[in-house]
């Protein structure tokens, strides 16, 4: 009763008050609904024209880009609700910088964003950066009469090379300080091919807008059972580097994070996303991690029938939007993935959906088809869909006595629609419908002779297919303010069709044996918060459910599931320049992150999930 008594009362306070900035799940069918929002304004030049091929790039609670179009109009989405920094970069102008704008549930709309030209002589006398010294290029005092000497010794006189230290004299660029090979010839084809490597590359790196960040983190688990801030698995210090620049109608992002221990992990990811037109934004990317044992002891169980020590994933996606008219969008996307552990390697799951936006622009009607392929130890190897660092695979998984690992195919229907009254509630309703093959068992704490004792472990298995629909209500604030809340209830109806490992499952978890037909309740609160005054982001999520399974007494009360996150930025830190540095702490017990659920059941048979713990800090630029 306690759990209900203050789980309203966050719902309460969230609903009253209005506004937030944290760290949101994107939306996705059958999880709760955390909103984004986006920015989106025009930037013109100093006569009020507009200026194509801006890049614009906002920086907050994450980093993201875009390109002006031919009206000088750009979009930012989806981004979390937040504070953010806009900077506007464009080559032969002015840097622009505009501060303090906050995002909400609808896009921000950002006054015109004017640039002046720059100054040809301004910018010879602004200091250059070499080998980390700032100084001034000297003057060429060499007049048009006077002519330029392009013989071998002038040449040489022009690139011998300068220490740093010296008073006199002007520093060569790194390019020149590295220029020992034999001079290539004037007008030659390797000559002007050196030079044009050179300028192509010096001018990547200094008119490039870079953004992106790098986290030094530790993370560790703790059984269900154990009091908080005991940890039961060694710290794993975890590195974490993101990095991203815009490109001609879109922007490249690279992201990549390992850590050690024993088992070493990591990942590398890189997408492309691209405006082709107005009305079309096209994504495409690939990633891939793994997994290897470096404690021999672990081989036999952690991985099962796997021919090596090691796990391996790689995934490709790409997807479109196209907004065919003011009213009508339509979204279609698939993605492959391939495990070297499972025997049924290559997965594909495809998605279509329709936005309908009647003449009240606040109104909005989502349908979407999709089938999702879901395999035993994805959430180790997937980027999640929350924002924040991508972990690389730090937990072990293998298949509850010696059953193969089996793949969940989940099929599914989801039809919403959502209204915002006044700009500060937003109100939605879902029905959805779907058939799922397999559906995944997690099982943590499992005592298996000879199996390792490590929280971080689990085994999975499977639960039979059946055939589940229902209904979702949802009220959120938007975020005008400082606070933001939303609560969802869901009521839904499963009938088991077959089942599956039933026998093996109901040793360890009777209560993952689900009755023939299951009426499931849940009800999902969030609560956002900024305090400007500290510079301190919060968020947190709380799940009721009375299908998590767990115990041994299937009559047991209701279980629940959160997720808590603290970001502090610190101001005083020194060098940071435009950087934004901020600490991190997590504690969530929830197992699969709210977006990359396939099934209503994906979370709630996960048995004694432990809790996880991360912290660090945050560098973002």
């Amino acid at each position: 009763m306690f759990r209900l008594t203050g789980l309203f009362a966050a719902a309460a306070i969230g609903l009253t008050a209005t506004s937030a900035s944290a760290q949101p799940a994107v939306p996705s069918m059958q999880q709760v609904h955390l909103l984004l929002g986006g920015i989106q304004g025009v930037v013109i030049d100093e006569r009020g024209g507009p200026l194509v091929g801006a890049m614009v790039s906002a920086l907050g609670v994450t980093s993201a880009m875009a390109t002006t179009d031919g009206r000088g109009h750009f979009v930012i989405q989806p981004l979390p609700s937040g504070q953010y920094v806009l900077r506007v970069n464009h080559a032969g102008y002015v840097s622009a910088r505009r501060e303090g704008v906050r995002v909400g549930t609808l896009a921000a709309d950002v006054d015109h964003i004017q640039m002046r030209r720059a100054d040809a002589d301004a910018l010879a006398a602004r200091p250059i950066l070499t080998a980390g010294v700032a100084v001034t290029p000297a003057t060429d005092t060499t007049t048009a009469d006077e002519g330029d000497s392009h013989s071998e010794t002038a040449w040489r006189l022009r690139h011998v090379k300068r220490s740093v230290l010296k008073d006199s004299g002007s520093p060569v660029t790194v390019a020149d300080a590295a220029a020992d090979q034999p001079i290539p010839e004037a007008g030659s084809i390797f000559g002007r091919a050196v030079d044009g490597a050179a300028t192509a590359a010096a001018n990547f790196f200094t008119t490039t807008p870079f953004s992106g960040e790098v986290n030094l983190l530790t993370s560790s688990s703790q059984a269900s059972t154990t009091p908080f801030f005991v940890s039961d698995l060694a710290p794993r210090g975890i590195a974490y580097l993101s990095i991203g620049a815009p490109v001609a109608n879109g922007r490249w992002d690279v992201r990549a994070s390992m850590s050690q221990s024993d088992v070493a992990a990591w990942i590398v990811a890189g997408s492309f996303h691209t405006r082709i037109a107005t009305a079309h934004d096209s994504a495409f990317g690939v990633s891939y991690s793994t997994q290897q044992y470096q404690n021999p002891e672990l081989r036999p169980v952690g991985l099962g029938r796997a021919a090596d020590d090691s796990h391996a994933v790689g995934e490709i996606y790409g997807g479109d939007h196209w907004t065919l008219s003011p009213s009508l969008a339509l979204d279609y996307s698939a993605r492959y993935a391939h495990y070297d552990y499972l025997h049924q390697r290559s997965l594909i799951s495809p998605m279509v959906g329709v936005t309908l936006t009647p003449m009240d622009s606040h109104t909005h009607l989502d349908v979407h088809i999709a089938q999702r392929m879901l395999a035993p130890g994805a959430e180790e190897f997937l980027a999640p869909s929350l924002v924040g660092p991508w972990l690389p695979p730090e937990r072990t998984f293998a298949p509850l006595e010696g059953q193969d690992l089996r793949v969940e195919r989940a099929r599914l229907l989801d039809i919403g629609l959502d209204h915002q009254f006044n700009g500060a509630y937003v109100v939605g309703v879902r029905r959805f419908q779907e058939n799922v093959d397999n559906q995944l068992v997690t099982l943590f704490g499992v005592p298996v002779d000879g199996g390792p004792e490590s929280p971080g472990h689990y085994f999975v298995a499977s639960a039979g297919s059946f055939a589940a629909q229902g209904w979702a209500f949802r009220v959120a604030s938007a975020p005008t303010q400082l606070v933001r809340g939303s609560i969802e209830y869901s009521l839904s109806r499963a009938d088991w069709l077959s089942r599956g490992d039933m026998a093996a499952i109901a040793v360890w978890s009777p209560t993952a044996i689900r009755p023939r037909s299951d009426d499931i309740h849940d009800l999902t609160t969030s609560l956002e918060t900024e305090l400007p005054q500290t510079s301190t982001r919060l968020f947190v999520l709380y799940r009721l459910n009375n299908a998590f399974a767990g115990g041994t007494d299937p009559r047991s009360a209701p279980d629940y599931r959160f997720d808590v996150q603290v970001n502090q930025a610190l101001p005083f830190m020194p060098f940071s320049g435009t950087a934004r540095w901020e600490v991190l702490v997590g504690l969530r017990n929830l197992f699969r992150d709210p977006a990359d659920t396939a099934s209503i059941y994906d979370e709630l048979l996960v048995t004694h999930p432990p809790k996880r713990v991360i912290g660090g800090v945050l560098i973002k630029f």
